[in-house]
């Protein structure tokens, strides 16, 4: 697996949803601008869905010069979930049909890329991993401590120093911030989120957030469901970011698994039809 550090800092993720239609280099370039002036960046991630990793890495590559600061990720996705500044709420799309192969209504299509910034200087002890994989192209597996989320996504790259784009199996972000994780396949979601909640010394910052495709659309016949369900549940204006996998990777359904001051001996298990939340302090 390929690792970044990301550590604590007041402000230790940076999230937003850029939303189509038409995003381009200009649209792109436009809305990550500010990040690029900000040197305690310690990992940036993209998850896309509808726009060619090319025009990200060609942004972030580019004129901006991201990829020189800090290791750069692309997950091109079956569908993304983010926040979205305008409407100051958190927004889910999913590919248009996806989900229809088994039966199901499908998504309902969509453009747009979840920019997601990890700041503060690298710990070396950091134990809530978030783990991206690309589909049939490795086992989905927990980091070897702590407590690891994540989920399959079409395909996974890197922006090289180089400025080359390179396609890669898997990358994993490590964070030394407080969390709280938890799996779920029920339609609890605002009970879940506020469990999760009171796990946590104090409010969430950010939300990790990995549903499976067939939740959703295709579970509620309806977009954003969860993430409205989530805001009742204690998590009103804190920004989600994730994508629909396609496989899902989180602790054992039930009780949220807290990460502190150390690393819990956390059972993992590769889910389906399932929502991982991770709530980060």
């Amino acid at each position: 697996m390929r690792r970044a550090r990301a550590g604590l800092g007041r402000r230790a993720i940076d999230t937003f949803l850029v939303p189509g239609p038409k995003i381009d280099v200009g649209k792109l370039a436009m809305a990550i601008a500010p990040l690029a002036a900000h040197i305690d960046i310690s990992c940036l991630v993209f998850f896309t869905l509808g726009v060619k990793p090319e025009i990200i890495s060609a942004v972030a590559g580019g004129s901006l010069g991201i990829h020189g600061m800090c290791p750069v990720y692309i997950a091109d996705c079956y569908g993304i979930i983010g926040w979205d500044k305008k409407a100051k709420k958190n927004v889910e799309m999913m590919e248009k049909g996806r989900g229809s192969e088994y039966g199901l209504p499908g998504g309902q299509g969509g453009e747009g890329v979840v920019v997601v910034a990890f700041r503060g200087k690298e710990h070396a002890g950091g134990a809530t991993h978030m783990v991206v994989k690309a589909h049939g192209k490795a086992e989905l597996e927990a980091a070897a401590d702590g407590v690891s989320y994540g989920g399959y996504a079409k395909a996974c790259y890197k922006l090289e120093h180089s400025g080359d784009l390179v396609e890669v199996d898997d990358f994993v972000v490590s964070s030394s911030t407080v969390s709280s994780v938890v799996s779920f396949d029920g339609d609890d979601a605002g009970e879940v989120a506020a469990g999760a909640t009171k796990e946590l010394p104090s409010k969430a910052k950010a939300a990790g957030y990995f549903p499976c495709f067939c939740r959703g659309y295709n579970k509620y016949n309806a977009d954003g469901v969860e993430p409205e369900a989530f805001a009742r549940g204690g998590l009103d204006g804190v920004p989600l970011f994730g994508m629909f996998a396609h496989g899902e990777l989180g602790p054992t359904k039930g009780v949220p698994v807290v990460v502190a001051d150390e690393a819990p001996q956390a059972e993992h298990d590769v889910h389906s039809m399932t929502s991982v939340l991770a709530l980060y302090s």
